[in-house]
């Protein structure tokens, strides 16, 4: 199937111009900087945000429940981790299920599934692109009220979010009361477009969005190559992925009925969605391991040094594992393989 090619629809969408929009327990949302290229946002009550918690005890049927609800299986005492899916998608991706049951096997776990599939599937991207706003500060809700009610700890939530995801789980954390700041927060490839443009890096996910925020970069044109997080991993430079060559997206068959721009669009998808594959290989094992940090996005491996880690460790996991690394801030490359997975160490 064709993919409507992201920087058209940019450019075709047009939208009217409110002074804010309002919305009941998340607040007000409007223009002021550095929201001034985005629409309004849809409110969280027209965007059917759906929470469904999975546990060891109900791995196969999530429990649903909202900002004003605590699911049975819920176990304070364990790390709580949200997944949030990119446009044009909802929590029936492949990837969000496939974390879930890596996660639970290596960890005892609550997981929850975010849901937010209604302001996401939107063929106008910077409505979808602003709604990250409106869902992060849902999920804010969501988050205090296992806190506050259920007795968890703030260190012990973490939200994970792959493209647009990455975003809401940006403004989940920035959403979040003071003191109860998330304990790590991951962008698996966070959008660009709609949001690299802008200077201000709190339009979406960034350092201020957790109390430990990691960044996967694996692509330039849905994704971002600037530095988001308190750590940053560019695998192969963060730009384009090995395995993600044209040869490997199609057969001779459909060669023939492919446009060039069928091709271009086909390899930016492969590398984009590498960041939730990696993501997944890294809960299996602690094998994303980085020695050389560099200081230049821009110039990758050019600007980067061979680092020392601590012991028998690396300097830094990309991955499951970065909240566990030696160094806990920067910009790292490491080399990755063509299949899973995916590991070079």
């Amino acid at each position: 199937m064709i993919l409507v090619n992201v920087f058209t629809l940019l450019a075709l969408v047009h939208f009217s111009r409110a002074a804010e929009i309002c919305c009941g327990t998340t607040g007000c949302f409007n223009y002021s900087p550095p929201f001034a290229s985005l629409p309004l946002p849809t409110c969280p009550v027209d965007c059917n945000i759906r929470y469904m918690m999975y546990t060891r005890a109900n791995r196969d049927v999530g429990q649903e429940f909202n900002e004003n609800s605590v699911p049975a299986v819920f176990n304070p005492a364990l790390r709580t981790v949200f997944t949030a899916h990119g446009w044009n998608s909802d929590a029936s991706s492949s990837w969000q299920n496939g974390m879930k049951n890596v996660l639970l096997d290596r960890e005892d776990i609550n997981v929850v599934t975010v849901d937010w599939g209604t302001c996401a599937r939107l063929l106008n991207y910077p409505k979808a692109a602003s709604n990250t706003r409106t869902v992060g500060a849902q999920n804010a809700l969501v988050f205090s009220n296992l806190l506050g009610v259920a007795g968890s700890s703030p260190s012990r939530m973490w939200c994970m979010g792959h493209s647009l995801g990455a975003h809401v789980c940006g403004h989940t954390g920035m959403k979040m009361p003071t003191g109860s700041e998330l304990g790590r927060v991951t962008g698996l490839d966070p959008a660009g477009p709609s949001f690299e443009p802008n200077s201000d890096v709190t339009v979406g996910i960034n350092p201020t969005s957790g109390t430990f925020v990691d960044i996967i970069h694996t692509d330039t044109t849905y994704g971002t190559i600037r530095n988001l997080g308190h750590i940053d991993f560019y695998p192969t430079g963060g730009a384009s992925q090995p395995g993600c060559l044209l040869s490997d997206l199609y057969n001779e068959d459909n060669y023939d009925k492919m446009t060039d721009d069928d091709e271009i669009e086909l390899h930016n998808i492969c590398d984009h969605g590498r960041a939730h594959e990696f993501m997944v290989e890294s809960v299996k094992n602690d094998c994303f391991r980085a020695t050389q940090r560099c200081t230049d996005y821009n110039s990758l491996p050019g600007s980067c040094t061979a680092c020392g880690g601590c012991g028998a460790f690396p300097c830094a996991f990309m991955g499951y594992a970065a909240d566990a690394s030696c160094n806990k801030s920067g910009m790292y490359y490491l080399t990755v393989t063509a299949a899973a997975p995916f590991c070079t160490n």
